[in-house]
């Protein structure tokens, strides 16, 4: 009997570690496994992400993601962030740039001499933000930083401004955020060509809640993968839920 009951705890702890190991493997399938330290900017108007910005970004976006890292390893990254577009993306791209480059000269990203990392960086987005880390990635691959040494996770991403060649990439649109619209649909084609006021100001509305979202809001997303960048569209919200979502994204960051 003690053969017997000995041969089977030795059989459920083969099961054990067998099993251990397949959820290890399927970890590695996790976007973000392997991160520890991560970038997190923040949208316009918000220059330094709170505490309370990026707990809440690692609860809701890079957590589920695979994420490896904490709040004291998520840190924020100063831009200007200002409405006026066409000096603060440039200056926010060069103060990225140069936050990157000084990691991966540092050897953050634990990158052999093949490209392989083992710990990449991820950088954390949302609105502007997305806007500048997308022009930040060809000027971070031109300057020789390997496609596995970073991961970028974008909120309220414009799809046409997202390069898909160049390094991971999840972005996450709200369908409806005006902002996530095709650049070739200009303000003017929404404003006069059929659209109300009222669908403008609910598309400026769903730009501002994603940090308002619950956990199966954002699950419930469509993803398209288009080379090395995968696009969630997650479905627009009804009125109701909208402005539960813009109370609860109010006090998230």
């Amino acid at each position: 009997m003690k053969q017997i009951i000995f041969g089977a705890v030795l059989f459920g702890a083969a099961l054990g570690l067998a099993g251990a190991a397949n959820a290890a493997n399927d970890n590695q399938y996790d976007f973000l496994y392997g991160s520890t330290d991560a970038l997190v900017l923040g949208p316009t108007g918000i220059a330094t992400p709170s505490a309370n910005y990026i707990s809440n970004g690692i609860d809701l976006y890079l957590g589920p993601l695979g994420y490896g890292g904490t709040v004291a390893s998520t840190l924020p990254l100063t831009m200007p962030n200002s409405w006026d577009f066409f000096q603060s993306v440039p200056q926010g791209q060069s103060i990225l740039v140069d936050a990157v480059l000084a990691d991966y000269a540092a050897g953050e990203m634990d990158c052999d001499s093949s490209g392989v990392c083992s710990d990449p960086l991820t950088i954390f987005t949302y609105s502007q933000s997305s806007l500048i880390a997308s022009y930040a990635q060809q000027q971070l691959a031109e300057a020789g930083v390997p496609s596995d040494a970073l991961r970028f996770v974008m909120l309220g991403a414009n799809p046409d401004a997202v390069p898909t060649s160049l390094y991971p990439t999840e972005v996450f649109n709200i369908q409806g955020d005006i902002y996530t619209n095709p650049i070739v649909q200009s303000w003017i084609d929404l404003l006069f060509g059929g659209t109300s006021w009222l669908d403008v100001l609910y598309g400026l509305g769903l730009h501002n809640a994603y940090f308002g979202l619950t956990a199966d809001q954002i699950d419930s997303a469509t993803s398209v993968v288009d080379g090395m960048t995968t696009f969630n569209e997650i479905p627009t919200l009804d009125f109701g839920d909208l402005w539960q979502a813009l109370f609860n994204a109010y006090f998230a960051v």
